[in-house]
């Protein structure tokens, strides 16, 4: 197997394209529409598709912005249920449910206990959190994932042991330290234009064959 290299900060847009790459691996009930998709005051990186047929709110993380990351996701369930009507309206085909409750995923290197002590509190599934790992592989970014099963608070079940969503690997990995990160980045700047949906027909139709990232 050729020699993996961990990947500390890598860009916005690939790691959106690792993540969602990752995602329709394995889970394909989830069903990206979009990316960086104008909500109310920034850009949700991911707008997917469950299962069920509730619309998805992905927010990714860069590391030590969870908890406002956490903030931006409860907007997004907000913005986003009164908004299911003209989704179904103009693009009737993306199979969403208008009884479904949207939800979201929160990607991040790691996670504050204030976040998770939070979430916590929140209906079961309204929002999940997931850790992610960057490593290359002959040059191609890729992407461990991890979630974190609900806790006893929302399911009244003892809590389970984490589930990974990430490849099995030839070899043991075990990722390096991470160095100390520089101060946050600024988030997205914020559009103070009124309501528009932000899709557009590229959006809107998934393509048919994308480079593969790790096989």
């Amino acid at each position: 197997m050729a020699e993996l290299e961990w990947e500390g900060r890598p860009e916005r847009p690939s790691l959106r394209r690792a993540i969602r790459h990752r995602l329709r691996r394995f889970d394909p009930t989830i069903r990206v529409i979009a990316e960086g998709f104008l909500a109310e005051a920034s850009s949700i990186d991911l707008l997917a598709v469950g299962g069920e047929g509730e619309i998805i709110s992905i927010r990714i993380g860069r590391g030590g912005d969870d908890v406002a990351l956490l903030t931006q996701s409860l907007a997004d369930l907000t913005w986003l249920r009164p908004r299911l009507a003209d989704f179904l309206k103009l693009a009737p085909g993306l199979g969403l449910e208008p009884s479904a409750e949207p939800r979201a995923m929160l990607f991040c290197p790691e996670f504050a206990r204030a976040t998770r002590a939070a979430v916590e509190n929140l209906p079961a599934r309204s929002i999940e959190l997931a850790t992610y790992h960057c490593l290359r592989q002959q040059g191609q970014l890729s992407v461990l994932l991890e979630t974190t099963s609900a806790s006893p608070r929302q399911t009244g079940e003892p809590q389970q042991t984490d589930r990974s969503l990430s490849a099995p690997l030839a070899h043991p990995f075990t990722p390096p330290p991470r160095p100390t990160t520089p101060s946050q980045q600024p988030a997205d700047r914020p559009d103070s234009s009124n309501f528009r949906t932000g899709l557009t027909d590229a959006d809107l139709h998934i393509e048919g064959e994308e480079e593969k990232i790790l096989d």
